[in-house]
């Protein structure tokens, strides 16, 4: 009832698959967790039915967020009410909005336009009008 060396070697090799493949996973989370330090901060807050932004110098937006290109963001997401779900589909900015927790998301635009915002999660009887627009202009 021993083990032969033909199995010591396959368990060797997935063992160190599984090793390659969670440190590999580890440092991708790592280098997409982390905010580059010169990020302006931008409060993202979901409510029944509209989305509303506060700049780091205080500047307020409803609906409709300006950003400039090349810059990084830091969005801190919280919600008033119920859940929504804070997304960007063009930049692949997705997080949800829940009341009582701020949740994080960044990205740096590197082209001009505007870009869908919308919730992405079912927040009452007039979900559907809950979208926004993002206007990414060249910076000065």
């Amino acid at each position: 009832m021993g083990h032969d060396t033909a199995e010591w070697v396959f368990i060797g090799v997935v063992i160190a698959i599984l090793v390659y493949v969670g440190v590999d996973s580890w440092i991708v989370q790592k280098e997409v967790e982390e905010v580059p330090a010169d990020a302006e901060t931008i409060k993202v807050t979901g409510q029944q039915w509209f989305w509303s932004f506060e700049h780091a110098d205080g500047t307020k937006e409803i609906s409709t967020l300006h950003l400039k290109k090349g810059h990084a963001y830091n969005f801190e997401i919280y919600s008033k009410d119920v859940m929504h779900s804070f997304n960007i589909p063009d930049w692949v900015v997705f997080e949800d909005a829940v009341p009582g927790h701020v949740n994080h998301a960044w990205f740096a635009p590197d082209q001009t336009g505007e870009f869908p915002i919308q919730c992405r999660e079912y927040c009452g009887l007039l979900h559907y009008n809950m979208r926004g627009s993002l206007v990414v202009e060249d910076s000065p």
